[in-house]
Formats: C-alpha cells, structure tokens, sequence
C-alpha cells in the first residue's frame, strides 16, 4: 500500500508544480481575480481527470489477466517518466509575468486540461500500469491521492501567486522542480524494471 501512496504522491505533487497550462491559468485566475478565482480553477481535474481515469480504468479491465500488456505499458510509462523528467531538468529560468496577460475562465481551465495530453499519457500509462497491479483498494489510494495531491499543488500555487508571487520565479522553484524530476526517474527505473522482470519470465518459459 505504501508504494502506491507515496508514488501517487510523488507524481501529483510533480504534476501540481509542474509548469504548464492549467498552471498558468490558474495564476492568471487568482492575480486577475482573487484567489477563490484560482481555487477554482484548480478544481478542473476534478472534471477533466475523471472521466479519462474511466475510460482507462474500462480499457485496462479487458486486459487485466495479460501480463505482457502490462509490461509494454509499464515500459511505455517508464519510457514517458523520463521524457518527464528531461523536460524538468532542463528548466533553468521560470517567468511567468508575460504569459497571465489574457482572461481566462473556470471552463477554459477544463477545456485547456481536457485538450492537455499529459492526463491522458499519465492515466494510460504510468496510472494505469499502477492500476493493473493494484488490488481495489491500492488501486483507490493511488487514484484519490495522484488527483488529490494534484489539486492541492494547484491550490498551493494559488496561494504563492497571491502571496509571494515573485518566489515563482526563485531558485527555490527551480530546486523543488530538480528533486522532482529526481523521484520521477526513479519511478521511471521502477515502471521499467518491472517491465523488464515480466519480459525474462516469459523469455524463460518460451
């Protein structure tokens, strides 16, 4: 159980603080109209998440007795973790200050989610290889604590964009995004090595 709590942990605080889109909007919200605005805003996975993690969660049953589709996805997950990664290391100056010119709106931050591939590669891949190996209930603790721990990381935006707008654009930021991209390659290993172990045995038994 502990693995799936502090993997979906991990992976929705990555997310949370990630820049992007939805993170952008959410701090043009709360700059332009207060933090409830932006509150608000991060509340769209509630909306966008769920019913991808459906659509997975009903892809993934009908093959739920097949290890090797659970291997390739776990490779695939493992494989799109370090593309994660990557892009997080590669991060050497935040600004956010020319990007919160335009209005925005609470359905534009699910529309702008909903068109996002990230929750879609996440819940198909990685989440999903999770899913697969969990037992219902490992499986709900991973679900409830990736979108959980994801909306809180919005909200904690939120209320730095309120409070301490310019420490967003700190090397402190920058830091939290490098230890992040550490503990997202080393789920990565784990997804890929796990892979690899289903690969042997059926390598063995051929």
């Amino acid at each position: 159980m502990n693995e799936f709590f502090f993997s979906a942990l991990s992976f929705g605080l990555a997310a949370g603080l990630k820049p992007g889109p939805l993170g952008i909007i959410v701090i043009q919200q709360t700059l332009s109209r207060g933090l409830s605005a932006g509150v608000r805003a991060s509340l769209a996975p509630l909306i966008t998440d769920g019913p991808i993690i459906i659509a997975a969660l009903w892809f993934l049953s009908e093959f739920k007795s097949i290890d090797l589709f659970a291997a390739a996805l776990s490779l695939v997950g493992g494989a799109y973790l370090f593309w994660l990664a990557a892009k997080m290391f590669r991060v050497s100056e935040i600004s956010l200050t020319g990007k919160l010119k335009s209005q925005s709106s609470f359905a534009t931050a699910v529309k702008v989610n909903f068109l996002n591939p990230g929750p879609y590669l996440f819940w198909f891949t990685v989440g999903g290889s999770y899913i697969i190996r969990g037992s219902t209930a490992e499986s709900l603790v991973f679900v409830v604590t990736s979108i959980g721990t994801l909306i809180a990381a919005k909200i904690a935006v939120a209320v730095l964009a309120v409070c301490f707008f310019p420490s967003l654009e700190s090397r402190g930021y920058l830091l939290t995004m490098k230890l992040l991209a550490g503990t997202l390659v080393w789920f990565g290993l784990v997804s890929i090595v796990k892979a690899a172990e289903v690969g042997l045995r059926y390598a063995r038994d051929f």
